[in-house]
């Protein structure tokens, strides 16, 4: 019986020694690194959404100093990176493609607009609509390589008369009013809200 009561002591002793001398618990504090998204396009497709993103952010900068000039040569630029637009790649899913080929016709339409226009009002006009149309093309796709703001002025054209664009930021920076509007100046230059975060960064495409 002794020995039995030895023999159980040492392996209690055994575990003990082990439990607090050799192993070495996690902390609990201590967080496992998140896995990098995967996207669910390829670097191309989303190098085209990129450019196309990038040329519009700096287009809408135009728009902020209000430098017909400007606004017209990064529209050019624009019209390029749409047009180089990766579409194909959606044929895989017949309806997505089907559905994008409409925002991405009128975004095309949109641009040349810009372009085209002389008056200052018809480019901001526009630029309204293409902004609607891209976001329509960047939420059917499901863009997920950043995060894109939707925002809205509520007095783009006039008391009560919205006008939406897309920022790479949450900060807003107002292209309809600008930093020389003619009745304002540059004190509606922050005028707006973020209605919309368009954020498909952390989808599992593992379940798509």
């Amino acid at each position: 019986m002794k020995k039995l009561f030895l023999v159980v002591l040492l392996l209690a002793a055994a575990f003990l020694v082990y439990k607090y001398a050799f192993k070495k618990e996690t902390p609990a504090n201590d967080k496992k690194p998140e896995a990098l998204a995967v996207s669910a396009h390829s670097e191309a497709f989303n190098k085209s959404v990129s450019d196309m993103l990038s040329g519009y952010y700096t287009m809408t900068a135009a728009f902020v100093n209000w430098d017909s000039a400007a606004v017209n040569k990064t529209a050019q630029e624009l019209q390029a990176a749409i047009g180089n637009f990766q579409i194909d790649e959606l044929k895989k899913d017949s309806a997505i493609y089907e559905t994008a080929l409409f925002p991405l016709d009128n975004s095309k339409n949109s641009v040349t607009s810009i372009i085209q226009s002389s008056s200052w009002e018809e480019k901001r006009r526009a630029l309204q609509d293409l902004s609607e149309n891209l976001r329509m093309l960047l939420l059917t796709v499901k863009y997920d390589h950043s995060i894109i703001y939707w925002q809205e002025c509520p007095m783009a054209f006039g008391e009560g008369r919205i006008g939406n664009w897309l920022s790479a930021k949450e900060e807003v920076v107002n292209p309809y009013l600008g930093n020389k509007d003619p009745k304002y100046g540059a004190t509606m230059l922050s005028c707006g809200e973020t209605k919309e975060k368009i954020d498909f960064t952390k989808t599992d495409t593992t379940k798509q």
